[in-house]
């Protein structure tokens, strides 16, 4: 093993369950100076309340009221956002001598919005409005069965127009009128008349996203600690012969009420993911062992976060490669730094790899992705000479066999932040040139 890593397993807690679906009981085992009379029993309520299956405060997006003078300070907040996030669009308007910007999509507009919800469907691709911007306005396209919700819940106080349409006419009128005589870029590929070539690809767009502002920092923080909260809290409480489709209803039902959309869910049963990297989820009974893996997004941002847990004490080699799938994670997060490239930490994971006997296991999953508004806005590759920059978000998710370790990141201008850490769950210590991290380990039931 290299020198540059000592892997030891630190005293972790245990979970003892009752029988009940939503709540928790811990026993601790093994741990250093805990404390006992009244402060004791004080820390330990405060640990079973942000130990169940829902945080303590309500994450609830709040509905704004129209009525306000919208001069909350969250909402100041949001509009300030949202005069970033035009600024952005005006520098790439004069960058590429453009006049305007159409976007139709709803990543991209809850991107622009600060957090704007007007998607068609749940988890669909398309909204059900356009947003055209210039450099001194910015509108909303929208039918009249849309308008009021739009403007009364997602986007008051924020300095929209309307352009508004008969629900039966065709939305492509009111874009004529505004494009006229106007060159256009659209994140809806080959579906604006006046796109000019090579200006029209959503993944042009995407950098515009990069860096985070300082608002979607502290939305994805959040976002990570209920996603934690949510997957460890399902691992805890459900129970042998539940299926991968049951477990992915427990998880979903934790999310959706925080505000939480599961948009990607894998729920992988005993030897599935040994066979299928990447398995999604279906109808199998969970035996001995599960991995337990989300996507969600809410305000738009997107994280994910990913656990195992067993039935019994884990057993060889699941307990061997989580402690390597750990190790290889601590590295990727450990290097997602300013200046570093996404070659050079991939190149350290293939050495993790030779060394450690898996020569090729490398090429049998992916590394991890670029995460934001989308859930995957570009995959890292082992090539990439990409230097990442603070505010950039990033997924690790290495694999070996049947294990995982799988956190979301973000590159800080001081090094990195996981805004998906475990909460309340056994942890493995790895030391990263002289550096300890705490990483999550595998839950024994």
């Amino acid at each position: 093993m290299s020198s540059e890593f000592d892997l030891s397993t630190l005293a972790a807690f245990h979970d003892q369950g009752d029988g009940s679906r939503f709540g928790d009981v811990l026993s601790y085992h093994d741990l250093p100076a805990l404390r006992s009379g009244p402060e004791a029993e004080a820390e330990t309520e405060r640990v079973l309340s942000t130990a169940a299956d829902r945080p303590v405060t309500d994450t609830m997006p709040p509905v704004v009221d129209p009525t306000l003078d919208h001069e909350d300070a969250a909402l100041r907040d949001r509009r300030a956002d949202v005069e970033e996030k035009h600024r952005r669009v005006r520098e790439y308007l004069d960058a590429h001598n453009l006049d305007a910007m159409a976007l139709g999509r709803v990543d991209s507009i809850a991107w622009f919005t600060s957090g704007g919800e007007l998607g068609r469907e749940f988890s669909g691709e398309i909204a059900s409005a356009l947003i055209y911007i210039t450099r001194s306005c910015r509108a909303v396209v929208t039918d009249n069965v849309q308008s009021a919700r739009i403007f009364e819940e997602e986007l008051a106080g924020l300095g929209f127009q309307l352009k508004e349409r008969p629900w039966h006419e065709d939305p492509a009128r009111v874009l004529e009128e505004l494009g006229h005589n106007k060159t256009l870029v659209s994140d809806l590929a080959g579906t604006s008349p006046w796109s000019r070539e090579g200006h029209d690809s959503a993944a042009a767009l995407i950098n515009l996203r990069r860096p985070l502002t300082k608002l979607e920092r502290q939305r994805l923080r959040e976002l990570g600690r209920t996603l934690t909260l949510a997957v460890e809290a399902t691992c805890r409480n459900f129970h042998p012969g539940e299926t991968e489709a049951d477990v992915a209803g427990h998880l979903a039902h934790r999310l959706l009420r925080e505000g939480v959309a599961p948009v990607g869910l894998q729920i992988a049963a005993d030897g599935r993911p040994d066979r299928y990297r990447r398995p999604g989820l279906k109808g199998v009974p969970i035996r001995e062992k599960a991995l337990i893996s989300v996507i969600g997004r809410r305000f738009g941002l997107c994280a994910s976060v990913g656990r195992c847990v067993t039935f019994g004490l884990a057993k060889e080699p699941f307990k061997t490669d989580q402690a390597l799938a750990s190790m290889i994670s601590a590295s990727n997060i450990f290097f997602s730094r300013p200046g570093e490239t996404v070659g050079a930490i991939l190149g350290r994971t293939k050495r993790l790899f030779e060394k450690n006997d898996h020569p090729h296991e490398w090429t049998l999953d992916y590394a991890g992705q670029f995460i934001g508004y989308s859930p995957n806005e570009g995959l890292l590759l082992p090539e990439s000479p990409l230097k990442l920059q603070p505010g950039t978000a990033l997924c690790w998710g290495p694999s070996v066999g049947t294990a995982r370790s799988e956190d979301t990141v973000v590159v800080d201008a001081r090094g990195f932040e996981v805004v998906t850490q475990a909460q309340h769950w056994p942890m493995i210590e790895v030391t990263v040139k002289g550096y300890a991290m705490n990483r999550p380990g595998i839950l024994e039931r």
